[in-house]
């Protein structure tokens, strides 16, 4: 970030002989005074310091009724319910009734038949009672059924272009928005039918090099997750692989880039999308309510900590114009999180030292 500084003023010589002497003790004080102000200035216009929490879990479900293996996603169904992707399981997807820890039958085979997929990573609300989700190897989107009181899923839309996608996040108008290798944009924005109606944003670049590099490959080193507002006009992406987060937008013209935190990029071989495995690894998962955004953060790097590299206890806070407002220090490690729409209780998987469903409570974020 960068930061201002404070300028020396030099004096000019042009005072007689006999009031040098004077006028240097009276400068001293000036030079004292002008220093000073210049310095307060700076204080005081810089980056405000950004308060810690700690914060102490309880356990969502305290049985085994709630057995998770490979957890990837964490996604309100409603109020009441919160969904689970969890890859390790034969029923990838669990539905917890949060008021009373109730866990409800759990949905999804992975296979190549019908009602079974090969590969689903996130799930996110399209409204009350309706989630979407994309199997990312079959490039089909699928939609949650009417059902009471259990899961399931049907057929939206197969994507019909050749690129790879790897999520897609509804918004406003019955838009979605998409990231996944794209060589000239960094998004696109399909339509209700899964069709590409424009791409936008760029990705990242650490220099006028790194810029010439192939969309491709900075496509997959500069991947993150998304999380949108509640209306869907707004939409952030916070990026894995190094701690870098942009803030879009929708205005009259399209979507808009409001702000791009960039305060670390990746080591890796600019022919080959491989990281260094001594890169402090970014963000790990980013959930939003229409006040806030809270991003998990890791900082640890492959090579010292293996798998708990992937594994996070800061969560940032930060305002929708990109600004920094808190940290949340967790009591336990972290994989995936989600808040209440009202931004007073935090749900995450834990591991202590398996994985669990937790919840901690939230101070209260201005």
């Amino acid at each position: 970030m960068e930061k201002r500084r404070c300028e020396k003023r030099v004096i000019p010589k042009v005072i007689s002989k006999t009031g040098r002497k004077c006028f240097r003790r009276m400068g001293c004080v000036i030079g004292l005074l002008v220093l000073s102000v210049f310095c307060f200035s700076c204080k005081q216009t810089g980056e405000k310091e950004v308060e810690s929490v700690r914060l102490h879990h309880s356990l969502v479900v305290d049985d085994e009724s709630l057995l998770l293996g490979k957890v990837f996603d964490l996604a309100w169904e409603n109020d009441s319910v919160l969904v689970i992707v969890d890859s390790g399981n034969e029923g990838f997807l669990h539905a917890v009734h949060i008021p009373d820890g109730r866990v409800m039958d759990a949905y999804g085979k992975i296979g190549q038949g019908p009602d079974e997929y090969l590969y689903v990573g996130t799930v996110h609300p399209a409204g009350v009672d309706h989630l979407i989700m994309l199997d990312v190897n079959k490039r089909e989107c699928f939609e949650q059924e009417e059902a009471a009181d259990r899961l399931a899923f049907s057929h939206l839309f197969h994507l019909k272009d050749s690129v790879f996608h790897y999520e897609l996040l509804p918004v406003a108008d019955n838009r979605y928005i998409a990231t996944g290798l794209y060589e000239d944009n960094r998004f696109f924005l399909l339509d209700e039918k899964g069709n590409s109606i424009v791409g936008f944003g760029d990705y990242p670049y650490r220099d006028e090099k790194e810029k010439q590099v192939s969309g491709i490959i900075r496509g997959e080193i500069y991947q993150g997750r998304l999380a949108s507002n509640n209306r869907g006009t707004r939409f952030v992406q916070a990026v894995l692989k190094s701690k870098i987060m942009v803030f879009y937008e929708k205005g009259e013209e399209g979507w808009k880039c409001i702000k791009e935190n960039l305060e670390s990029f990746p080591a890796y071989n600019y022919n080959s999308p491989a990281m260094d495995a001594e890169t402090p690894l970014g963000y790990l998962d980013v959930c939003a309510t229409d006040s806030h955004v809270y991003a998990l953060y890791s900082g640890k790097n492959y090579r010292d900590d293996r798998d708990a590299a992937f594994l996070g206890q800061t969560v940032e806070v930060y305002r929708w114009d990109g600004t920094l407002v808190k940290r949340l220090a967790s009591d336990v490690p972290l994989r995936n999180i989600e808040v209440t729409r009202d931004d007073s209780c935090l749900y995450a998987v834990a591991y202590a030292p398996e994985p669990v469903l937790i919840r901690m409570n939230l101070p209260v974020i201005q």
